[in-house]
């Protein structure tokens, strides 16, 4: 079995960066893990090419490989901070540009009728969605997270973390680390099912 765990933190060696990891450990799985930091993600134009050309994005970035790294994956990890009050501009960027593979294999036969539907590569994956925040904000994040990935791409969310951390290290917060670990185990689990 295949994980992506995606890291939006902007910061190396980040709270959520250390979650992400413990997480995609615990499932103890082959791992793709994308950090979005380090990549050059534009966000999202809204020129709707992907709906009309089979779910092909315009836009020449490292999205390209994203894609190919998702489409693989037999599970999920998504992972981002809440700097004021929601996820991040980097998740919800990477948020908008994952709406181009829900129109692959589409082309001609798009619905003019229904448009927004697209197709459900993730549909039933498992995934575990997680949110770091110092402190507030959280629970605004994580609906973000659910509405993109259980409600519009269908993954089969297995377990939310909002983990408060304020200011500290959360290698400092050993409860955190184990709700990390326990629900990299849930992942492993739903994988098997």
């Amino acid at each position: 079995m295949r994980i992506a765990a995606v890291c939006g933190s902007l910061r190396e060696e980040s709270n959520t960066n250390k979650l992400v990891r413990i997480v995609a450990e615990a499932a103890g799985c082959e791992c793709d893990f994308i950090e979005l930091g380090g990549l050059n993600i534009k966000p999202c134009t809204g020129c709707a090419a992907c709906m009309m050309n089979e779910g092909a994005c315009p836009i020449d970035d490292d999205m390209q490989a994203v894609y190919e790294k998702l489409l693989a994956a037999d599970g999920f990890i998504i992972g981002g901070p809440t700097y004021f009050m929601d996820i991040n501009g980097a998740v919800k960027d990477f948020i908008d540009r994952t709406m181009a593979v829900k129109y692959r294999d589409i082309g001609p036969a798009y619905s003019a009728d229904m448009p927004w539907l697209g197709t459900v590569p993730f549909n039933g994956k498992p995934a575990v969605l997680l949110v770091t925040v110092a402190g507030g904000g959280h629970e605004r994040a994580l609906e973000t997270l659910k509405v993109a990935f259980d409600d519009c791409h269908r993954m089969r969310i297995v377990e939310k973390l909002a983990e408060i951390v304020g200011m500290n290290d959360v290698n400092d917060l050993p409860q955190a680390l184990e709700r990390a670990r326990a629900a990299g185990k849930k992942l492993a689990a739903a994988l098997q099912s």
